[in-house]
């Protein structure tokens, strides 16, 4: 094979390798964007939630879904927490720091971590939505 039939699948090859994490540092760095948009000013009261599971889930763009979160309110007080997905690496990894700097404070409000600030702003996007649409089970 002759190098010029080479140079088209080089090219795709190259442009693969090149685009590919530009796309995704972009696609990270716009749903960190619309996260801290929707949880600007959110300082969630444990103790003023009613009794029940609460669901919810922050979705990039309305399509992917980066971190669901459940929850059990009961008597005013966090019975348990579980981040049944976070799915942004590197900050995945700091998933069971996120659960215990919680379970150990006993409220929603979630403390940056560092190495997984933007997953600990999708996971207080993800408990903002379970409050607000208060899908309790």
């Amino acid at each position: 094979m002759k190098f010029k039939n080479l140079i088209p699948y080089i090219l795709v090859f190259l442009a693969s390798f090149l685009i590919t994490p530009l796309a995704i540092t972009s696609f990270v760095k716009k749903a960190n964007n619309d996260a801290n948009q929707y949880i600007e000013h959110f300082k969630p009261v444990t103790s003023i939630l009613p009794n029940g599971i609460y669901k919810g889930k922050f979705k990039a763009f309305k399509i992917i879904s980066l971190s669901k979160v459940e929850f059990e309110i009961e008597n005013g007080f966090l019975k348990n927490i579980d981040f049944t997905r976070m799915t942004h690496f590197p900050g995945n990894a700091y998933k069971s720091d996120i659960e215990n700097q919680i379970r150990n404070t006993g409220q929603l409000e979630v403390n940056a971590i560092s190495g997984a600030t933007r997953t600990c702003n999708f996971a207080k996007a993800a408990i903002k939505d379970a409050i607000e649409n208060k899908e309790i089970k």
